[in-house]
């Protein structure tokens, strides 16, 4: 009856019981998820067996045994007898946020020597902040008169309370491992000339200007560029300017001194500019930014340097900018809405993105990228899809680009039932049910014969490059895996030298690699 017996990831499992008093109060486990991990699982079974016993026995005896038998001393020997293994910082606190134990990653982390006394260490919470895709709490650590904001998780346990500490990884730049790095789906012409012009300028300094519809990828590709850069191995910090509200955004962006407004932190707060020290700064919608803000923004990029709210001392920074924007440029200068100095520096190399409905012969590999996705996150059988629906997903103009491409695939994984294929019938009503959907292609020849009015609601679907398009590639699918190149030319009435033009043109090479 298991939810995701069809689509189970698991390759091998190793559990081990942990019995205590005569009842089997919880199971440690090995679970693989890849081959490789299997046969390392299965070649050293003894060893991991052997190891999984141990862990049991010492989290029994040096944990369970001490709450079974002193409730009062259970926090205490934890952090003795687990804590001190632990690379995190780990503080227990009474209910007043007093700190009572800490082990000695905490202790090295907040400077307490390991043999001083904690009298006096103080915990309580500072708020949330949300850097690039990661949320996290900060708390206040007071250490005798100074003060520490760090993040971290509060755990709950009876009456007791456990602080862990985490490292500040969330915008720390991490070189990405091969495999890992961020990568722009598709093949068409489009996509490889942005290839091509990221390659030339990954290493330069010099700001960077992304245009592009909303949704076709702009934070991927500013991503692209620093991972591909001589930076890969710094922060990369990304802000979207219309997202943060306006009497905040300076203080985010340039951080505050100790007391610089009514509630700021004694400690003063760092800035995500000086965050991305070292590496990049993508600064996301910046057509948005506020007219006082942009001065301030020029002096970055004249002088890399920055003053933080309220303070006076000048903080050098050593940062590229890569910047995007959805709005036209030109008309924000033109109003007045945009100085036009500030635009001139960050527009040293303009990048265009072209929208979805552009890159000819990309969606079909973006709805394969965005099923395989989609599916593992949710732990199913990758799903097919029918020519019929294929055909529909590649004619429709994807006014949201790919952000609506992406939705969708997640929403036809959701609604298509396990180990079927995607049908017609499954895509949203907006894509089907739009005057701009096309035609059947076995319909096609009976409806050339159409009225005025009828051709221009359906201008975008009759697109002859569209058509032929689409009519080249469901060929492919439809006669290539069985019957070879020279039947696909016939069924289209073409030589096969016109056939191998259209599908280099149409960019079909990854269709007849499937195929052929």
């Amino acid at each position: 009856m298991c939810s995701r017996r069809v689509g189970c990831r698991e390759k091998a499992f190793l559990g081990v019981p942990v019995i205590f008093h005569g009842d089997c109060i919880g199971v440690i486990s090995l679970v693989c998820f890849s081959e490789e991990q299997r046969e390392k699982l299965l070649g050293n079974i003894d060893f991991y067996i052997e190891s999984i016993e141990n862990t049991a026995q010492l989290f029994i005896a040096k944990t369970m045994e001490s709450i079974y038998h002193d409730k009062v001393r259970r926090s205490e020997l934890m952090l003795k007898d687990v804590g001190e293994d632990l690379v995190e910082g780990l503080l227990e606190l009474d209910s007043k946020g007093v700190c009572q134990h800490m082990n000695a990653a905490a202790r090295k982390l907040l400077g307490v020597e390991s043999n001083s006394r904690i009298n006096g260490v103080q915990v309580r919470p500072f708020g949330r902040t949300r850097e690039g895709n990661h949320q996290q709490e900060e708390f206040i650590i007071q250490v005798g008169e100074q003060e520490k904001i760090l993040p971290g998780r509060m755990l709950i346990l009876d009456e007791r309370r456990f602080l862990v500490l985490r490292a500040q990884f969330s915008v720390q730049g991490v070189k990405p491992l091969p495999g890992n790095r961020t990568e722009m789906v598709g093949s068409s012409p489009a996509v490889n000339k942005l290839r091509q012009q990221i390659a030339r300028i990954a290493s330069s300094p010099s700001s960077v200007l992304i245009r592009g519809e909303s949704g076709s990828g702009k934070e991927v590709v500013a991503r692209m560029i620093h991972e591909s850069g001589n930076r890969a191995d710094q922060p990369f910090v990304a802000i979207n300017c219309a997202a943060i509200p306006e009497q905040l955004l300076e203080s985010e962006l340039f951080g505050y001194a100790r007391g610089a407004f009514t509630g700021a932190s004694n400690q003063g707060r760092e800035g995500l500019v000086k965050k991305a020290d070292g590496g990049t700064l993508f600064l996301d919608e910046i057509g948005d930014m506020p007219l006082h803000l942009q001065a301030k923004l020029l002096r970055v990029l004249d002088r890399r340097e920055i003053i933080p709210v309220g303070a006076s001392n000048v903080i050098p920074v050593d940062i590229r900018v890569i910047s995007a924007t959805h709005q036209n440029f030109e008309s924000l200068v033109s109003a007045k809405k945009f100085r036009e100095d500030l635009f001139y520096r960050l527009n040293v190399i303009p990048l265009e993105l072209p929208p979805l409905r552009d890159r000819v012969g990309d969606v079909a590999l973006l709805v394969d990228f965005f099923l395989k996705k989609h599916a593992l996150a949710l732990g199913v059988t990758k799903p097919g899809i029918t020519m019929e629906a294929m055909d529909v997903l590649t004619m429709w103009s994807w006014p949201g680009n790919v952000r609506e491409l992406a939705n969708t695939i997640e929403y036809l994984v959701n609604m298509a039932e396990p180990g079927e294929s995607v049908t017609v019938d499954l895509l949203p009503a907006n894509i089907c049910n739009n005057d701009m959907a096309p035609l059947p292609i076995d319909d096609l020849e009976s409806h050339i014969d159409v009225d005025t009015q009828t051709f221009s609601k359906n201008q975008e679907a009759f697109n002859l490059e569209r058509m032929e398009k689409l009519l080249v590639s469901r060929a492919l699918r439809s006669f290539g895996k069985n019957e070879g190149k020279q039947r696909v030319a016939d069924e289209l009435g073409i030589g096969i030298a016109t056939l191998y033009r259209k599908i280099k043109k149409y960019n079909l090479d990854h269709e007849m690699s499937e195929f052929f």
